[in-house]
């Protein structure tokens, strides 16, 4: 039984760290309840962003994450491999 559990743990935070946490999340700080806004000053008017460009660094971004994800998954399986083989090599 406790193997399974830890299996499920590492697949939590392997999942967690995969998709990410707010940074609010992780460092523990509190969030502010209320916020005092004031109105903007006039400005020009701001970059203009290229779409082809936006969605060539989406792509490299979700591409990467495809990878490390695979990674993720091929490590886990490596570890499971190798509880298994040294517990039937024990028993």
């Amino acid at each position: 039984m406790s193997t399974k559990l830890r299996i499920f743990f590492v697949s939590c935070v392997l999942a967690v760290s995969a998709f990410g946490v707010s940074p609010a999340l992780a460092t523990g700080t509190p969030v502010a309840a209320s916020v005092h806004v004031t109105a903007p000053a006039q400005v020009g008017p701001g970059p203009v962003l290229d779409p082809a460009t936006t969605s060539e660094a989406d792509s490299q971004k979700t591409k990467n994450k495809l990878i490390a994800g695979g990674a993720a998954v091929v490590l886990l399986l490596v570890v499971i491999w190798g509880r298994r083989a040294r517990s039937k090599k024990s028993t």
